[in-house]
């Protein structure tokens, strides 16, 4: 009993040793995740999830939860709302997917995003516009935006990314308030950095 006691906090030292060293150290927005982050003194575990019948793979906060429908349609109202979202208990800080019917492949990756920003910039004049570009992570070619967008309730902050899934378009979107954006942002990079497709032999995609 002694032995396990000993263990168990010796499990609880090391924990808090790493909960410190996470606060300390600065926030790379091009990190990628750790098995968890700290969070207003809250640790939240991270997991990789295999979606799309296992052709993507992200890390999402083991935590968050598929939002139930009727959640999604007052959050969402258009009928062309995400297929797949996933939230925190508040439902405050989301992370939707939409595998549309959008042509895309990494040779065009370039221009789509100079036209999302273009569409984007025309749809939402007053939001606040942060950064956008196209990066390279570990193979996979990711475009994305990020913005912050007045509502009637509080400002919303959005990542934006998509990347190309067997010739079409895969779009992925992170958002939480403004307050939240401090903490959340560099995670919310850390998720985009996390992104995989798998693919069959030979360079392939198997489905």
């Amino acid at each position: 009993m002694e032995y396990m006691d000993e263990k168990i906090i010796g499990l609880i030292n090391e924990l808090q040793e790493r909960v410190r060293q996470s606060k300390e150290s600065s926030k790379d927005e091009n990190e990628v995740l750790d098995s968890f982050v700290t969070i207003n003194d809250e640790v939240i575990p991270f997991e990789e999830k295999s979606l799309f019948g296992g052709r993507l793979r992200i890390l999402l906060p083991e935590t968050f939860d598929s939002m139930p429908s009727e959640i999604a349609a007052l959050k969402y109202p258009s009928e062309k709302r995400p297929g797949l979202i996933y939230t925190n208990e508040s439902t405050s800080i989301n992370i939707a997917f939409n595998y549309t019917e959008s042509p895309l492949d990494d040779t065009n990756l370039d221009t789509f995003k100079d036209n999302m920003v273009q569409v984007l910039k025309h749809s939402q004049p007053i939001a606040q516009w942060l950064e956008d570009g196209v990066k390279d992570v570990d193979g996979q070619r990711i475009g994305y935006c990020d913005f912050i967008v007045p509502t009637s309730d509080v400002p919303v902050y959005i990542l934006l990314f998509f990347v190309a899934l067997d010739g079409r378009t895969l779009l992925c979107t992170f958002n939480c308030t403004e307050e939240e954006m401090k903490e959340w942002k560099p995670v919310a990079r850390g998720i985009m950095n996390s992104v995989k497709i798998d693919f069959g032999e030979k360079g392939e995609r198997d489905i």
